[in-house]
């Protein structure tokens, strides 16, 4: 019980630091977008700047969504008691 408990919390505050990271990039992203305004269109500072916190900002994204689905995947799984056996007709 408390193994569990334990684990819920683990990963709450994980989900919440993931969350707080995609919010600090989401933050970034606009300082940026603000700072490299002034910059000529076709300027390739502006393109790299902006090509690179947009795939920071993605990867967060990611990371944040595998890890719920780990969690959800994982929960689902502890829930229901896998049995393993030869007979095939049991398994499904």
């Amino acid at each position: 019980m408390f193994q569990l408990l334990g684990a819920a919390s683990a990963s709450g505050y994980i989900i919440t630091a993931l969350f707080l990271l995609v919010a600090i990039g989401r933050l970034a992203r606009s300082v940026l977008d603000k700072l490299t305004a002034g910059l000529p269109k076709r300027s390739a500072l502006k393109f790299y700047t902006t090509a690179v916190v947009s795939l920071m900002f993605f990867c967060l994204l990611v990371v944040r969504m595998c890890f719920i689905a780990t969690v959800i995947i994982d929960s689902a799984i502890q829930g229901d008691k896998a049995e393993i056996s030869g007979d095939l007709e049991s398994q499904f």
